[in-house]
């Protein structure tokens, strides 16, 4: 929505106002404009209130940092005007950006331009506390239906049942871990179970898996019956020979067992869907009415319809239970006056010519939307307990479909209906209301991004921009729009904006294809010429911060061969390797190399920080090319500005390392305000509020970012960096020593600088200590060939040369760094040792070592045994690790980061091309490997258990698997969670008696507590409880098999084109749908905060959470069967 000038000044100066002295109408002006924003729509009216009185108005220049990596995350944001860069997202207007419940921010935030924003302090907008209704309100409006197993109606109102809302009803009463008893979990033989491992096919998809697991659910709360006959045999069961553990528990799993106790807090909320059913209608606001819209819109019955005819009935709809099975609901003849959707269980429907006719959830039944005289042609008969219903009253159902007419307005051309738009008041104080696209061409939809965007459908243009594959072969059709409208002055600033949004939303369109590419390139010429240098600057960074890692092969004939590509570049000059032009026609320009690409590897060789001429010397003597390329045109136009400059010159400008510790850069020109002292708390304040040297701020604050759009810093000689702090990695023998890599220009995408000495104690509570505020993320450890060893702190990409320069300096070896190599040696399970020395370039060590390997310091002038015979033996034992020796707490947080790993790296447009099965350049590789997870752990679990050849281990497994659930569960992960649950139902698993009988009664009732978090029926309504409580903040890794379901009905239960024209309706809420699910990673998965409950962290632990170290640290979680 464009507001007014007077509206918004009314906003500002309301906002301006301190908290206290604000009135009743300047909390109702910011009210109604927090309440037109889609960023916030998400909250509750309650929600919006309580932000009114606390949220106040900021307003900063360019280059302003608003908050660092170390600072404590006290507050949210909501950008009114202008931009800002965080990590690798360019956040525009309209945004929110910065929520983080509590800990340490993990970035930088600064403005791109002078920006106007909303800050929220945290828990301003409300908790669960909130949702909390006073007892004595909640008595006045409860009314709902009840139908006896005579088929009677009785209305349920607070007044008949006095004592209703004192315990929640019976349903929901197990729900809560705390108050009641969970019934005796049964584990079933494999032909009751419904579900085994093996298949026609040799294998189980995750469909069957999810299929299976309702009747898994039920089975647990039925009666005891009839144990299988192929159990276990009972010699397995007593043989005890072999077992190191003792039969009770050992200190340390009682230690573990109390901090269990104190994390399984009740893991299921209220059920706010059924307080709102059982509402009088009347007394539903539109916070009860926006929770049924959520829940309803998932049902079948309610495919087709607009979402005002959804809002419509969900005010007016009464809620009805049906207590037990075989209960009549209607009679033959019987005269119909309501209109049933079911919402838990089924009904048969038994027709006068004796066919049955089977309804179950999200089916209706009923009057049709007539106000003529209807009545029941056979007999309705619910199949189950506690069968839930939503009425509708015949008039009302007849009154709010059939006045569908009078809300639309339809466009004409040329005599013919193009677009179809509907009224909409989306609150009942009329503040929120306006005309909406519903239906309507491909070619007036793309017209429609330039109209007066409508305040009831401000996400029209992400909405298309994500949707628009779906009804258009070629996204040029829009681009060519964009362009020729991009010369009328009034429409100028839209046109960019749409690109802008393109471009940082769904950057995966413009890569790979050479057509969008030629149109990017268009575009940043018109922008030059418009002289519209702002905007031309936000769409490089846009550019170089979404651009992908690509990998490009090309072959050479022989080495004399010509490339077809020139590069410029160099650490000499401070920057990368770029391509700065591509033969037209070569086969590098079919391969897909462009100008303005950065080339990061090449067969393996970091090319981050390498100079000129060895990179062309690699280049030219190499016949097959492997290339990891990127573009990074924000870094070209620099590298190409620094030439120009050097030309005019006279001569090649070589950047100088500064000499201050404090500061990291590696360029000259960088002002004084970018160095950081370590004190740095007393000076942030000065820094934040500086705006000289705005444009070397941007590079630092993109140097950062994980896609390295910023050069990184030139090579050269100095001192090393160490520290004998042994204590922090775990061992006490003197030997051992630490050692830290110096700290690199850029984060997570060059060579350390081994010149400039970090600091010389290892202190990860200061981020001054570590180079400001950058962390290393991973640890290896170094082996000399008498076995002392130094452990070294790294980037991932370091260098093997780069560690032989620390191990020599730490080891204290006279010989210069050029003499030793980097040597990796494993032993293999028949203990055959395997020694190899490793190319000077090779990186992301820490990822390719083995639990059966060590790297080691070899002197090249000598010939010596780096691993004897016995300490390949002491080694192949070290690697030998079980299960049952890793924390629960541990695993749950490596499965945790490693799946939204998996989850974040889906791009919104992979879940469009996968749900209309769309072929695409860039396909849904990530989410079909996101979507494998769930197998790969489901069958781990059961793989783990039933490899134990001993009852009492495989019943400690099993506890074992229960504790990492419930810790999945407290880093929301509920996939993983799930997958868990799913592998110990198994038939093979669920029928191994003995085991069972052995676990304890606690952890069985805990094991029957989390599968109810997953009881599938109304929908999965206890899970969708818990996602979508206030307390529940991103990052969270929802249940995939639900996700995948809700996609899919709203995309096969309703039509893509009606009447002829595009039915964008549908698309809005697959657009909708798709915004929550990626909404769910917007804040980082931090290993610190996992766990709020803990406050005493293990050494290990504190190195995972400064970082996530790999290698030698934590050993690698193997799903492979």
């Amino acid at each position: 929505m464009k507001m007014t000038g007077a509206m918004e000044t009314s906003f500002k100066l309301a906002l301006k106002k301190p908290p206290p002295l604000r009135t009743a109408e300047d909390l109702h002006t910011i009210y109604c404009h927090l309440y037109h924003m889609d960023v916030l729509s998400h909250l509750r009216e309650h929600q919006l209130r309580s932000m009114c009185t606390s949220a106040r108005y900021e307003r900063h220049e360019a280059h302003h940092i608003l908050f660092y990596p170390d600072s404590i995350a006290t507050s949210w944001y909501i950008l009114l005007s202008g931009s800002v860069f965080v990590k690798e997202h360019m956040y525009l207007a309209r945004c929110c950006f910065g929520k983080q419940l509590e800990g340490r921010r993990g970035c930088e935030c600064i403005t791109l331009e002078p920006s106007e924003m909303i800050v929220v302090d945290n828990g301003s907008e409300g908790d669960d506390g909130f949702l909390q209704r006073d007892g004595s309100q909640r008595r006045s409006r409860r009314r709902f239906r009840r139908v006896n197993p005579r088929g009677e109606r009785e209305l349920i109102t607070d007044g008949q049942e006095p004592t209703g809302y004192n315990t929640l009803p019976a349903d929901l009463n197990k729900m809560h871990l705390t108050d009641h008893a969970h019934q005796q979990v049964m584990h079933m033989p494999p032909s009751q179970s419904g579900c085994s491992i093996a298949s026609d096919s040799g294998s189980s998809s995750l469909s069957d898996i999810y299929q299976c697991w309702p009747d898994e659910y039920m089975r647990k709360n039925s009666l005891k019956t009839q144990k299988s006959e192929a159990t276990e045999s009972e010699l397995g069961d007593v043989d005890l020979s072999g077992l190191p553990e003792a039969a009770v528990d050992s200190e340390e799993e009682e230690e573990e067992d109390e901090d269990l106790e104190r994390a399984s807090d009740t893991l299921l909320g209220r059920d706010l869907v059924r307080e709102c059913l059982e509402k009088d209608p009347a007394d539903r606001n539109d916070d009860d009415i926006e929770q049924l819209l959520e829940f309803m819109h998932q049902l079948p019955a309610f495919a087709n319809m607009t979402m005002s005819v959804r809002r419509d009935l969900c005010s007016v709809m009464v809620f009805e239970v049906v207590e037990q099975a075989g209960t009549v609901v209607l009679h033959d003849k019987q005269e119909l006056d309501l209109w049933y959707v079911i919402l838990n269980g089924a009904v048969e429907i038994s027709h006068p010519e004796a066919r049955v006719e089977t309804l179950c959830m999200g089916n209706s039944f009923g009057i049709s939307p007539s106000l003529d005289k209807q009545h029941m042609h056979g007999e309705v008969r619910t199949k189950g307990d506690d069968c839930q219903f939503v009425c509708v009253a015949q008039e009302d159902y007849w009154r709010i479909l059939n006045h569908v007419e009078k809300n639309t307005h339809k466009v004409e051309e040329e005599g013919e209906i193009v677009m179809v738009k509907e009224h909409r008041e989306l609150d009942r104080s009329g503040t929120r209301k306006g005309h909406i696209v519903i239906k309507g061409t491909p070619e007036r939809l793309i017209m429609h991004l330039v109209e007066e965007p409508s305040v009831v459908d401000p996400t029209y243009i992400e909405d298309f921009l994500l949707t628009y594959r779906t009804f258009l072969s070629n996204p040029m059709e829009v681009g060519k729009k964009l362009l020729e409208w991009f010369h009328v002055d009034s429409l100028r600033d839209t046109v960019t904006r749409i690109v802008l949004l393109w471009v940082n939303n769904h950057f995966n369109d413009f890569e790979g294809d050479p057509a969008m590419t030629h149109f990017l390139e268009d575009f940043e010429k018109h922008l030059e010429t418009a002289k519209m240098k702002g905007h031309l600057r936000l769409l490089n960074i846009a550019c170089a911060a979404k651009a992908k890692w690509r990998q490009i092969t090309l072959q050479k004939a022989s080495r004399e061969s010509p490339l077809y590509f020139s590069v410029q570049g160099g650490s000499e000059r401070g920057f990368g390797i770029f391509v700065e032009s591509v033969e037209v026609g070569s086969k590098a320009a079919e391969a897909g190399l462009k100008r303005g690409d950065q080339i990061m590897e090449i067969n393996g060789q970091n090319f981050e920080n390498i100079s000129f001429s060895k990179a062309v010397d690699i280049l030219r003597n190499n016949t097959h090319l492997s290339l990891t390329a990127k573009t990074n045109i924000f870094v070209f136009k620099e590298l190409l500005s620094r030439i120009v400059h050097e030309k005019k010159n006279g001569g090649l400008h070589i950047p100088k390392i500064q000499e201050k510790k404090g500061n990291r850069f590696s360029i000259a020109d960088l002002p004084g305000d970018m160095e950081f002292p370590s004190d740095h708390k007393s000076t942030r304040k000065m820094k934040a509020n500086t705006v000289s040297g705005g444009r070397n701020k941007i590079r630092k604050m993109l140097e950062k970012t994980r896609f390295s759009i910023l050069p990184p810093k030139p090579f050269s000689d100095g001192g090393v960096g160490q520290s004998q702090d042994d204590s922090i990695v775990g061992t006490k023998q003197c030997r051992h020593s630490v050692a830290i890599m110096p700290i690199p220009g850029n984060l997570s995408s060059s060579s350390p600088d081994l010149l400039h000495p970090a600091t010389s104690v290892l202190d990860f509570s200061n981020p001054a200590a570590l180079g400001l505020y950058y962390i290393p993320d991973q640890v290896i450890r170094v082996f000399k060939a008498d076995q002392q060893s130094c452990y070294i702190i790294i980037s991932k990409d370091t260098t093997a040369k780069d560690v032989v320069a620390h191990a020599v300096n730490e080891f204290g070896l006279l010989p210069a760094p050029e003499t030793y190599s980097l040597c990796e040696v494993s032993v293999s399970p028949e203990e055959v040792i395997k020694q190899r020395r490793l190319p000077d370039q090779l990186s992301k060590l820490a990822d390719r070592i083995q639990l059966n390997g060590r790297y080691y310091l070899k002197n090249n002038m000598e010939t010596e045994t780096l691993c004897s015979d016995e300490d390949a033996q002491d080694l192949l034992r070290e690697s030998q690790i079980s299960l049952l020796q890793l924390s629960t707490m541990e695993v749950a947080a490596q499965l945790s980061m490693r799946d939204f790993e998996l989850f974040r790296n889906i791009e919104s447009t992979e879940y469009v091309d996968d749900l209309f099965k769309l072929d695409s350049s860039v396909g849904s590789g990530n989410l079909k490997q996101f979507e494998e997870v769930i197998n790969q752990e489901t069958f781990w679990v059961a793989t783990e258990i039933l490899k134990e050849p001993n009852a009492l281990k495989r019943m400690k497994t099993i506890k074992h698997f229960i504790k990492i659930a419930l810790h999945c569960r407290e880093c929301k992960n509920f996939n993983s969670m799930f997958a868990i649950i799913s592998g110990l139902n198994l038939a093979p698993v669920a029928r191994l008696r003995s085991s069972w009988e052995k676990l304890p009664s606690k952890y069985e009732k805990l094991f029957g507590d989390l599968q109810d978090v997953f009881d599938p029926s109304r929908n999965m309504a206890k899970y969708r409880n818990v996602l979508s409580s206030q307390s529940m903040q991103p990052p969270i890794i929802p249940l995939f098999p639900v996700v995948k379901k809700d996609l899919t009905f709203l995309h096969e239960g309703n039509d893509s084109s009606v009447d002829g024209l595009v039915n964008f309706e549908k698309l809005r809420m697959i657009a909708k749908e798709i915004r929550h699910v990626v909404r769910l990673t917007s804040a980082n998965m931090d290993p610190a905060l996992m766990f709020r409950q803990r406050s005493v962290v293990v050494p290990s632990q504190r190195l995972s959470s400064c970082g996530g170290f790999k290698g030698t640290v934590h050993p690698t979680i193997d799903f492979s069967l």
